[in-house]
């Protein structure tokens, strides 16, 4: 008797454990980061591309002409980007074929100006008030 009950609870416990172990799991690529192009990372990058053309109108001041030409600029690079595969050699070479592009939109003296505002942020260090965020 005593055989047979610890016979049917081994029974029991190894048949339900292979069934929880077998049970299939709902949201298999749940825990994976974005994939390139899927609909979180182009709003990512979309926001990201805002942000830069942001920052250029606030140091040149961009007409919305300007505006609209950069934006096409990038949307024409991120689609070349997201149909072929590149080496990083020609990803560089893109990357300075859209800032020459990009730059080619700007007025000589938005350029000089953007000019300035980068060699400023060098050399202090990208900090607004000076080296070590010091006023003075």
């Amino acid at each position: 008797m005593k055989k047979t009950i610890a016979a049917a609870l081994t029974l029991i416990a190894l048949t339900t454990g292979a069934t929880f172990a077998q049970r299939g799991y709902q949201y298999p690529n749940n825990n994976r980061a974005p994939q390139y192009g899927g609909p979180s990372y182009d709003q990512r990058d979309e926001i990201q591309e805002e942000i830069k053309i942001d920052r250029i109108d606030a140091i040149v001041g961009l007409s919305r002409r300007q505006e609209k030409q950069l934006h096409k600029i990038e949307d024409n690079y991120d689609r070349m980007q997201a149909t072929s595969r590149m080496t990083p050699a020609a990803f560089r070479q893109l990357q300075l074929r859209k800032r020459q592009d990009m730059l080619a939109v700007l007025t000589s003296a938005q350029r000089d100006r953007l000019f300035a505002a980068q060699q400023q942020q060098q050399q202090y260090g990208r900090r607004p008030n000076g080296p070590y965020g010091r006023r003075g």
